[in-house]
C-alpha cells in the first residue's frame, strides 16, 4: 500500500492540489472502529512473529470491522472503491480459512524465495495447488511485493481518497 500512498501524494502534487490537506478535509464517521480494527492486525502480527500462533478468526473479525468504518463513510470519494477491494479481501479470508492465499510463483517472481511458510506472518498462507478462488488472493507480482485484486482496488481507492479531497493549492 505504501507505493499506492507515494504515488497518491506526487499526483497530487503533479495536479496542484495539496495532498495534506486531505486530512483535515474528511471527517470520518466511525473512525474508532476502523483504527481500533488497525491495532488489533498490528498487534496480531507482533504475537504471531513471538508465537508463530495466527489468529484467524481474529483477523477475520478485524477485516470485518474495517468494512462495517469504511461502509459507513462511502459517500466520501474514493471510499466506495476501498470498500469493494476491502470486501473482496474479507471474501477470501473467509474461502481459506482465514488466511489470504499467497501464489508461491509470484513470490519468487518478486524474489522473495527464502522462507514460504508464513509461519511468522499474522495473514498469509502459500497457495494450494487446487485451491477454489485462488484469483481472490495475493498472486499479482508488483515489485516485491504481491497484491490480490482486491489490494490493487484498494490502492485505487486511496489515490482516489488523497487526490479527491485535497484542496487546490494557491498559486
Amino acid at each position: 500500500m505504501k507505493y499506492f500512498l507515494v504515488f497518491a501524494v506526487i499526483y497530487t502534487l503533479l495536479k496542484k492540489r495539496n495532498p495534506f490537506t486531505f486530512i483535515k478535509n474528511v471527517e470520518f464517521q466511525w473512525p474508532l472502529v476502523i483504527l481500533v480494527s488497525f491495532g488489533v492486525q498490528i498487534a496480531l502480527a507482533f504475537i504471531t512473529i513471538e508465537t508463530r500462533e495466527k489468529f484467524e478468526f481474529i483477523l477475520v473479525l478485524t477485516f470485518i470491522g474495517i468494512t462495517i468504518g469504511l461502509l459507513k463513510n462511502k459517500s466520501i470519494a474514493g471510499v466506495k472503491w476501498i470498500v469493494v477491494g476491502a470486501i473482496l479481501n474479507l471474501t477470501a479470508l473467509i474461502l481459506h480459512g482465514g488466511l489470504m492465499p499467497v501464489s508461491e510463483a509470484a513470490l519468487k517472481s518478486t524474489g522473495q524465495d527464502g522462507d514460504l511458510t508464513f509461519e511468522t506472518d499474522s495473514r498469509h498462507q502459500l497457495m494450494q495447488g487446487s485451491m477454489d478462488y485462488w484469483i481472490l488472493g495475493d498472486w499479482i507480482p508488483v515489485i516485491r511485493y504481491v497484491l490480490s485484486p482486491g489490494d490493487l482496488i484498494v490502492g485505487i481507492g486511496i489515490v482516489i481518497l488523497i487526490y479527491k479531497n485535497s484542496s487546490t493549492r494557491e498559486a
